[in-house]
């Protein structure tokens, strides 16, 4: 009775801890990151492009392990695109930051006159 009661107890824990949801909001998160990164100009830099090309990976890696029921290592490997389009999407707008204020630097020295 107690073996019968342990191989119980071990089915339905193995049933409980053995199931992950489909990360489908995760990937909806991702897809949102990988456009943004794009919008921001990542495809611009080259810094920024490695960056987005690796999220875009993982993105279509993390979409084929789902549909193979691997659902944990997508729900992985999907929060790590995201993390690689939001380091991306960094990159690219502080490099456009960084272009725009020496563009404005330079405009207002024009009008001041005063020149390097």
């Amino acid at each position: 009775m107690k073996a019968l009661t342990l191989i119980s107890l071990a089915v339905v824990l193995g049933a409980c801890g053995g199931s992950f949801p489909p990360p489908n909001d995760q990937v909806a998160s991702t897809q949102g990151a990988v456009r943004a990164a794009e919008e921001a100009g990542a495809d611009k830099d080259p810094e920024a492009e490695l960056y987005v090309k690796l999220a875009r990976e993982q993105l279509d890696k993390g979409r084929e392990v789902m549909t193979d029921g691997q659902n944990e290592r997508a729900d992985r490997l999907l929060r790590r695109a995201e993390a690689d389009a939001d380091l991306a999407r960094g990159i690219a707008r502080s490099k456009t930051a960084a272009a725009e204020a020496e563009e404005a630097k330079k405009s207002v020295e024009k009008m001041t006159g005063v020149d390097k």
